[in-house]
């Protein structure tokens, strides 16, 4: 999934706030870890990953790999050793970037 033009400028200025939700550390991009950031975009539609110091793993690396467990979630964005995922929630409940987003 791509997003661009003013969605993704709209998700990057709600994501420039946040705090990483998610560390990637010295074990890297494992099953538990790609699993964790699924049920996290299920619940908050917008998430940013760390990546520590001491870990081996690339930003793109763990975008493509999510992307082959579900082809729905995005890469929006990465700097440095942060990286900004956004997927739309199947539950109406917990959507609420991806309402904006429609407006758009």
């Amino acid at each position: 999934m791509i997003i661009k033009g003013k969605k993704n400028r709209y998700l990057r200025s709600q994501a420039q706030t946040m705090k990483p939700v998610v560390r990637v550390g010295r074990e890297g991009i494992s099953d538990n870890l790609l699993t964790q950031i699924q049920q996290l975009l299920y619940k908050n539609e917008l998430i940013k990953v760390s990546f520590l110091q001491n870990t081996m793993a690339e930003p793109q690396q763990l975008a493509d790999a999510l992307t082959e467990l579900d082809g729905g979630i995005a890469l929006i964005q990465t700097i440095g050793s942060k990286a900004i995922f956004y997927k739309k929630s199947p539950k109406v409940k917990n959507r609420k970037y991806s309402l904006e987003l429609d407006k758009i």
